[in-house]
């Protein structure tokens, strides 16, 4: 599938940028699965949680802007 393709080259971009993988995630969730699709949000939010702050956030801070 297209979709699995492009996920897989924004790994590979988020890597190169020193994003951790734990940041990216995808999933294929039905409208007819609310409760499933709160699931993986919830889930998510949790693990983007634990992972704390991005360190690439602070960095920008350091570097000028255009």
């Amino acid at each position: 599938m297209i979709a699995e393709k492009r996920a897989e080259a924004i790994k590979l971009l988020l890597e190169d940028f020193g994003i951790e993988p734990g940041r990216f995630r995808v999933e294929w969730v039905s409208s007819a699965e609310g409760p499933r699709f709160a699931q993986i949000v919830s889930e998510f939010t949790e693990q983007v949680k634990n992972l704390g702050p991005n360190p690439n956030k602070a960095l920008s801070k350091m570097v000028p802007g255009p």
